[in-house]
């Protein structure tokens, strides 16, 4: 039986990893302004400059520990932090003084431990571990449920490679100081888990990223591209679902249509530049007046609807009077010569309507009624 050895384990997940770093750049160029390839494809090349310097053990010795610890520790620190900013986290410079000092540490500990395989794993594979673990957790966190198989598959990889290390530990912790254990087989399973390791992150993540671009595609079309609140198509499938879920539980769902009153002024006098300045305020105080629950959407022109699931009369009188209040703060206008006023009306499943054109509707009759009877440049008139 042929010894597999550690020069050609490392040689053979460096030549691996050469995809890695292809497929990883070939994401991040595609993607720029994506978190996590980025990370990805500097964490490969930090892997292939630590194996090929295992590759090169017999030339260099111990030495080579150093070059060959440091640089494998700093790429698994770097695959963890591209998950943590692909998941949503934010960039934290605290994370990296605590990476960089980790580094040094391991560093360290291979220099003074250069001459001992076994001191080294005992010092160096926990740490080893820990990375690993948190980044199979990172890989679970918040995962979508549509991509969540892979996040999934790609986090047991990671766990096998880090119970392969635990069993190294494990034999580093009974084995005498000194002996040599570079040809011992559980330090080759050590390789051949990396090795896996590698080509699932390849597959996984490159399935991941695809996803993840697909999703934010999808989301991008389900937004009103100006203001950033859910569009039409966005607000029709919302409320398609919480009117099932109030037939099913006799609830009530509320409809607040909001109209502006002075628009075309704006446009005609300031310039659509301005009345788009408008829009954007208008969803934003209509977003900071409704609760997190609330969904606002624009529905065209200068309309907006805000949907209030599980709507009381109390409870609609009170958002409704939350969103008086942010859009009268201040004027809504870029130019307060100019008067921009709103116009607010309600209606509520299943009393007005059985469905969203229908709720639409009698909140459009309701709130011309109230224009009508108090004047359409009247601000704030319900």
């Amino acid at each position: 039986m042929v010894e597999l050895h550690y020069p050609t384990l490392s040689l053979i997940v460096a030549l691996v990893n050469v995809v890695g770093i292809v497929v990883m750049a070939a994401l991040w160029r595609i993607n720029p302004g994506l978190p996590g390839p980025g990370l990805w494809t500097v964490a490969a090349v930090c892997s292939n400059v630590g194996f090929l310097a295992a590759a090169l053990r017999p030339l260099f010795g111990n030495l080579t520990s150093l070059v060959d610890n440091t640089w494998l520790y700093a790429a698994a620190l770097l695959h963890l932090e591209g998950v943590l900013r692909f998941k949503g986290l934010a960039p934290s410079r605290g994370r990296w003084w605590a990476g960089a000092a980790l580094v040094a540490l391991v560093g360290v500990l291979a220099v003074l431990n250069r001459d001992d395989p076994v001191q080294r794993y005992r010092w160096l594979d926990p740490l080893v571990v820990a990375v690993l673990v948190a980044t199979a957790v990172a890989l679970l966190w918040r995962s979508p449920e549509r991509g969540r198989a892979v996040y999934a598959f790609c986090a047991l990889a990671v766990l096998v490679a880090a119970g392969v290390f635990v069993l190294r530990w494990w034999l580093a912790l009974g084995a005498p100081t000194g002996q040599p254990l570079l040809g011992h087989p559980v330090v080759a399973a050590v390789f051949l888990s990396l090795l896996l390791h590698h080509v699932t992150w390849i597959c996984a993540m490159s399935l991941a990223v695809n996803l993840r671009v697909q999703a934010d595609l999808q989301a991008l079309a389900l937004v009103d591209g100006l203001t950033g609140v859910a569009n039409r198509l966005r607000l029709d499938d919302v409320a398609a679902s919480a009117l099932r879920r109030a037939a099913r539980r006799s609830e009530c769902v509320a409809v607040v249509l909001l109209d502006l009153d002075g628009f075309k002024a704006v446009n005609d006098r300031l310039g659509h530049a301005a009345g788009d300045q408008a829009l954007r305020e208008v969803a934003a105080r209509a977003q900071r007046g409704s609760r997190a629950t609330d969904l606002v959407a624009r529905i065209g022109g200068d309309e907006f609807v805000v949907l209030l699931e599980a709507a009381t009369a109390d409870s609609v009188a009170l958002a409704v009077e939350r969103l008086r209040q942010a859009l009268r703060r201040a004027p809504l206008a870029p130019d307060p010569a100019v008067p921009l006023g709103f116009s607010l009306g309600v209606a509520v499943f299943p009393a007005d309507g059985a469905d969203l054109a229908a709720l639409l509707q009698a909140a459009d009759r309701r709130m011309y009624k109230q224009k009508r009877e108090h004047g359409q440049t009247r601000p704030g008139a319900l």
